[in-house]
């Protein structure tokens, strides 16, 4: 079913373009001059329309040509894909051909272009090798061309080389966006309508790794009740703040924002007053042998340590909640947590914002 011909002067014409009753007389006209031909075959052709609507092109007789024929499935994703890449202002087409400067010819599902870039979108409904997927993602990559996989099966590689995301549902419910877990490939790290995902990867906000900068994010400010070790004092203890960024949130321990003392300056001027909360600064640790920001009580500023703050996640409520743009100072901040190598060995769709993509 596709959804690309050409006309008399070998101009490509795709179906997707027609309203419905400039598709209408496009049908007349062709029944008349038999002045449309396929690209695969330059064969004579029909023009119809998917049980769901979709206008696609089809050989009046097959014949000798080997282009195998395309499931409603694939005319519906490419449609999607076309639809939602020229929503984001980029120019898209569908059954493109190419060559390779070796000489390799490919046939892209989708070929999108803005005024920098090419991304081809392969969607893959039958089973392919991880090796064949490569080699096809590396002929790509010899023309210049980012390649975006849309697989109907798990199983696929999850790389920064290689953006892939494994499409779920059915034609008549609608296609979902599965972005897969690296650590455990059948399990989803997120999911959304397969338009909005598209309108994503164009807008530049499906990427691999760390956060971009100058995205919307939330901080949550943590607190728990506890009684001071040394003078019994009842009072709230900070236990650590939680930054929620796209799918993914972090944490911090007070003791983590001392070491960026602008960042806890932000966090420290969010918290409401009055909230029976001792001061957070350095205080010396006699256990650890030097100073470093803590929790202390609001009594006799007896020093709150590590083991302490920890203890009290198990009673820790929200305190508040604030919005902040994630700047390269919080960018670096998550940089510098521990286990950070495994928290970037993803893709991800982040919120929208006004950034450049790499």
């Amino acid at each position: 079913m596709p959804l690309r011909c050409l006309d008399p002067a070998g101009k490509s014409v795709y179906s997707l373009d027609f309203s419905h009753d400039e598709w209408q007389a496009l049908v007349l006209e062709n029944r008349k001059a038999r002045h449309l031909r396929t690209p695969c075959c330059n064969s004579p052709l029909i023009l119809k329309r998917s049980r769901r609507g979709t206008p696609f092109f089809a050989h009046m007789k097959r014949g000798t040509c080997a282009t195998a024929p395309e499931t409603e499935e694939h005319l519906v994703l490419k449609r999607i894909v076309v639809e939602a890449a020229r929503r984001r202002g980029w120019t898209a087409d569908t059954e493109v051909t190419g060559i390779t400067p070796a000489g390799e010819q490919w046939r892209a599902d989708v070929l999108a272009q803005d005024d920098l870039r090419k991304v081809a979108v392969e969607i893959q409904w039958s089973g392919q090798t991880n090796d064949e997927t490569w080699r096809r993602q590396e002929r790509y990559k010899r023309c210049g061309i980012r390649g975006l996989w849309l697989f109907r099966r798990a199983g696929f590689p999850v790389t920064h080389s290689l953006p892939a995301v494994c499409v779920g549902g059915n034609v008549d419910d609608g296609f979902t966006a599965l972005i897969a877990d690296h650590s455990q490939i059948s399990q989803w790290r997120q999911g959304m309508p397969l338009g909005a995902f598209i309108e994503a990867v164009f807008d530049g906000r499906f990427r691999f790794g760390l956060p971009p900068p100058n995205i919307e994010a939330t901080v949550t400010i943590l607190a728990a009740e506890t009684t001071c070790w040394h003078c019994r004092t009842k009072a709230r203890i900070l236990t650590g703040i939680k930054l929620a960024c796209g799918p993914e949130d972090c944490r911090f321990t007070v003791r983590e924002l001392g070491e960026h003392p602008e960042l806890l300056r932000t966090v420290l001027s969010q918290i409401p007053r009055n909230l029976n909360i001792g001061e957070i600064k350095p205080r010396f640790s006699r256990t650890l042998g030097s100073a470093y920001v803590s929790n202390g009580c609001v009594s006799c500023d007896k020093l709150y340590g590590d083991h302490f703050e920890i203890h009290s996640w198990y009673d820790e409520q929200p305190l508040c909640h604030f919005a902040i743009t994630l700047s390269e100072q919080w960018r670096q901040a998550v940089v510098s947590r521990d286990g950070f190598d495994e928290w970037v060995k993803e893709w991800r769709v982040y919120p929208q914002t006004n950034f450049s993509s790499d």
